[in-house]
């Protein structure tokens, strides 16, 4: 998409939003065009195929994440942590993938406000 607020953003559910990751989610998530929940997994899929742009995370566990990352990264796209680092077994569970690198950077931008 050519800006966030036209980004179609994923999240497994908004319950994983707690404590300092509740603001930081509702600054990503009002900046977005349109968000949705569900798709657990299916969502890497659906964002390597161009079907949305977003996906944002809080509670992941490397098994949840760590087989996404060369996906999303083939098809373009870029997944790391909340920060912006690559992510490894021991990066916790925030994460963010965009399937364009600029939504990544507003992306991020939103996250750390």
């Amino acid at each position: 998409c050519g800006a966030l607020d036209a980004a179609a953003l994923y999240a497994t559910t908004p319950a994983m939003f707690v404590g300092d990751a509740a603001a930081a989610w509702a600054r990503l998530r009002d900046a977005a065009g349109d968000t949705l929940f569900g798709a657990d997994a299916y969502h890497y899929g659906l964002l390597s195929g161009g079907y949305c742009d977003l996906v944002c995370e809080a509670d992941l566990k490397p098994y949840d994440y760590c087989a996404a990352v060369p996906i999303v990264s083939e098809a373009g796209g870029v997944m790391t942590d909340w920060r912006g680092a690559p992510l490894t077994a021991f990066s916790g569970g925030r994460t963010l993938a965009a399937g364009d690198p600029a939504r990544h950077r507003d992306a991020i931008a939103r996250l750390k406000g």
